[in-house]
């Protein structure tokens, strides 16, 4: 059985891929997806700095690599450490200007040995020196005390007019009794456990798995953060929308300050 997979020249551990939520048969489409409403919906070019939360094993650090080009800079971040050390084994040491940076978090999937907690942890980016910020399937994950934090953090790295592409899933009574139709998608996401106003999750057993939030609930968050919304993008995880982005799973807010 083959243990790596072949992805823009790198042979990444499939066992790691898996940890990121793909397995060779979705790690291209997942990427490309990701790579595209990137160019559509926040822009990417040669020489940006780009900032990754929950980079993986670099799903969609390596396509950057030619996109954000030798004047560019990226930085991800996530709690998985071997996927971090294979990503500063394999792609920093040809691409020095690719960094990759262990976040020790506890995690009861990804992490589970971790000493820290979200709130504790520093970006490790200078003030202001950060064009783009990317979140894919991060939120999804986080309470909202941990929204807040990284929200505080996002606010003190990102230049003005800086972007941030957050993926999330934003749900009202009626995208929930979508999402909960029989047969409507197969993700079984009905989020069913409502822990305060406007914040849910799918699974009491494993809270961190998925949560849910609604727009007005996300828009408290950020009220003391310094950033702003720019815009709400339309997933099709619920099947609620008529016409979502066809590359989207999951909804998508695009903040600035």
């Amino acid at each position: 059985m083959e243990t790596t997979y072949n992805f823009h020249g790198y042979e990444i551990p499939i066992d790691l891929m898996v940890m990121t939520g793909g397995g060779p048969d979705t790690l291209e489409s997942i990427s490309d997806a990701h790579i595209n409403g990137l160019k559509r919906y926040v822009g990417l070019a040669a020489g940006q700095s780009a900032l990754e939360i929950g980079c993986g094993i670099g799903r969609d650090a390596i396509p950057l690599i030619d996109i954000l080009g030798p004047s560019g800079s990226y930085l991800g971040v996530d709690i998985t450490r071997p996927s971090i050390e294979w990503c500063q084994q394999h792609i920093t040491a040809k691409h020095k200007n690719f960094t990759f940076h262990h976040f020790d978090v506890k995690d009861q999937f990804y992490n589970k040995s971790g000493k820290l907690l979200t709130r504790d942890c520093t970006l490790p980016a200078q003030d202001e020196s950060i064009d783009l910020v990317i979140l894919q399937s991060v939120f999804t994950h986080m309470f909202p005390d941990d929204i807040k934090h990284y929200l505080k953090e996002f606010r003190r790295v990102l230049k003005k007019g800086g972007l941030i592409f957050a993926t999330v899933f934003l749900y009202s009574d009626e995208i929930l009794a979508s999402a909960r139709q029989p047969n409507r998608i197969p993700s079984n996401l009905r989020f069913e456990h409502e822990t305060t106003e406007g914040f849910r999750i799918n699974d009491l057993l494993w809270p961190t798995g998925a949560v849910a939030l609604t727009e007005k609930f996300f828009d408290g968050l950020l009220e003391d953060s310094g950033l702003f919304k720019v815009r709400a993008l339309k997933g099709f995880w619920s099947g609620f929308y008529s016409d979502p982005d066809p590359y989207m799973g999951q909804d998508a807010l695009i903040l600035s300050k």
